[in-house]
């Protein structure tokens, strides 16, 4: 299960990463749409080709009973075409003046605990935001395995894990714009004996950066 923590100038971050992950995977999304992160306008921007959205199902709710009901029937939703399941903003439902603190970190625990068993169980990965880091979402600390940060910079976005970072950014004009983090890489991989880095991150693209 990821957590993609993102910068909240950053748009298109999370459609980005769920459909660079469909294309790879060859299979289909599995979307339970919180505060309008499901729509179809960015995601049409993004896609290659429109027939792709065809592969991504979502479900949306609109008060936090419904958005629960939608998590508890979400396990018999995940196929074997499922590639990945997608939760956006899993803790916006249960911010609201209609629950009381307890229900809503009694609600929220019982939604992180099903993406963690559709992950662990069902073997699919879950891919996460939420709206604030605060003590409602700390549960998520414990069964999140990875977290992914995208921010905003003057050239592009820019995601770090604990595998990977953005090393490259496309520019306008055909050529590209470099990171220091990228020719360390250059040099580690040329001149071994010159700079001993240890491992260094695997490049992948998303959104248009590598």
């Amino acid at each position: 299960m990821t957590l993609l923590d993102s910068d909240e100038r950053m748009t298109g971050a999370l459609q980005s990463l769920v459909l660079d992950h469909i294309l790879i995977e060859s299979g289909t999304a599995t979307w339970v749409d919180a505060r309008a992160n499901g729509t179809s306008q960015p995601m049409a921007k993004l896609a290659p080709d429109m027939r792709v959205l065809d592969r991504i199902n979502i479900a949306r709710a609109f008060t936090p009973w419904q958005h629960q009901s939608l998590l508890h029937d979400l396990p018999g939703e995940v196929t074997d075409e499922t590639v990945i399941v997608v939760l956006p903003a899993l803790d916006a439902f249960y911010r609201t003046g209609d629950l009381r603190r307890h229900e809503q970190e009694r609600m929220f625990e019982e939604s992180a605990t099903v993406a963690d068993e559709i992950a662990t169980e069902r073997n699919v990965p879950v891919l996460i935001t939420r709206q604030q880091a605060d003590a409602l979402t700390a549960p998520l600390e414990n069964v999140v395995s990875e977290v992914i940060s995208c921010e905003l910079t003057g050239v592009g976005p820019r995601f770090a894990g604990d595998e990977f970072e953005t090393l490259v950014y496309p520019l306008d004009d055909g050529f590209v714009q470099t990171t220091i983090a990228f020719w360390n890489r250059v040099i580690a991989d040329r001149h071994p004996a010159v700079t001993e880095l240890g491992s260094t991150p695997n490049g992948v693209s998303v959104s248009g950066s590598h």
